[in-house]
């Protein structure tokens, strides 16, 4: 299966910048504020292209932009998605 298909079955979409970055994307509530989790793989700020790819996930607040947690590294997005 393919991990554009994994992602959205678990609520995520692919958003991108101006720029061509590329990442995953899920609306959450977070503490009782509209945020967002960002994934992107962990070496080259991208999309991971496999479940064994290393990534970083990030939570911001919607209205504000700001990170409302630090950064986390995982070893694999297959190892962030048993966490779900």
């Amino acid at each position: 299966m393919k991990v554009d298909k994994i992602m959205a079955d678990y609520g995520f979409s692919i958003s991108s910048s101006c720029s061509g970055l590329e990442w995953y994307k899920k609306t959450i509530k977070h503490k009782d504020q509209d945020a967002s989790i960002i994934i992107t793989g962990n070496e080259d700020s991208g999309l991971p292209e496999s479940l064994d790819d290393p990534i970083l996930v990030e939570i911001y607040d919607l209205n504000s932009g700001n990170e409302l947690e630090e950064s986390q590294s995982f070893n694999s997005l297959k190892s962030y998605l048993d966490t779900l």
